[in-house]
């Protein structure tokens, strides 16, 4: 049985941006890693078949990579790729789908997040943290874009008052 993560974030900025900050290896790289882990190396491919990669360290110097390749790229509406990771000794995850559905709301965008593969409810609920820590760092990185990329004229100001985390499939304690 595999388990799913689905996320479901609101941001206070466009479409088009939030997309960008998602193919863009620079943008990547300020967000892609959990809190106090710090990107050593980004590398983005974007478009189907495109390869990409993400090294990162944690703060006791234990290094990471998250890889895969970009399955669909329909700008800026969504996005489909697959991701492993593997980490500082080594050992490989199974290989994962994300897929990523950006949504206009009333001037905002809406992410719609799936990571579908996962091998366990423990992984599932890690890796669910991690990623909320990483959209948080998106968060921050719309609104440090500055005005002319954002078709406002000011500076996006970003909220999570959408933040829905549940994992999708079976319950945990329905023996899942």
């Amino acid at each position: 049985m595999t388990h799913s993560i689905s996320i479901v974030r609101l941001f206070d900025a466009p479409r088009e941006l939030v997309f960008r900050v998602w193919v863009s290896a620079e943008d990547v790289g300020t967000w892609f890693a959990p809190g106090g882990f710090a990107v050593t190396e980004c590398e983005l491919d974007a478009r189907p078949g495109g390869r990409w990669h993400v090294r990162y360290e944690s703060p006791a110097g234990e290094a990471y990579l998250e890889h895969g390749e970009f399955r669909e790229v329909v700008p800026p509406e969504r996005l489909v790729l697959t991701l492993t990771q593997r980490d500082g000794d080594g050992r490989s995850a199974p290989e994962t789908v994300v897929t990523v559905v950006l949504a206009e709301r009333d001037g905002k965008t809406e992410m719609t997040f799936l990571q579908t593969g996962l091998t366990s409810p423990e992984t599932r609920d890690a890796l669910a943290e991690g990623w909320r820590g990483c959209f948080d760092l998106l968060d921050a990185r719309l609104t440090a874009h500055p005005a002319e990329d954002t078709g406002k004229g000011n500076t996006v100001s970003t909220t999570a008052d959408e933040d829905r985390y549940r994992p999708a499939g079976p319950r945990p304690e329905a023996g899942g």
